[in-house]
């Protein structure tokens, strides 16, 4: 069975500084340090309800109409759980 969580500790041991956070469907994007987030949410926490989360401001965070809600992702993770890195 495939692994449908990530936590913030594995991304961490990866060797992860920082994190990109880029939303699907607008142009919102950001950075987040990854020792501020184990501060706060800590190693056990899932990075998709960190990325939840840190979308307060979004103003789509709650859109009424599910194809234009904030859609929150990961490039990064794609490198440090992927088969290659980078280029």
């Amino acid at each position: 069975m495939a692994k449908d969580l990530i936590l913030l500790g594995e991304a961490a041991a990866r060797g992860a500084t920082m994190l990109e956070v880029r939303c699907q469907r607008c142009d919102r994007h950001g950075r987040l340090a990854v020792a501020r987030l184990l501060a706060q949410y800590g190693p056990d926490a899932a990075l998709r309800d960190i990325m939840q989360a840190q979308i307060g401001a979004c103003p789509n965070r709650d859109n009424a109409q599910l194809q234009n809600r904030c859609n929150p992702h990961c490039p990064d993770l794609v490198w440090l759980f992927g088969a290659s890195e980078p280029g």
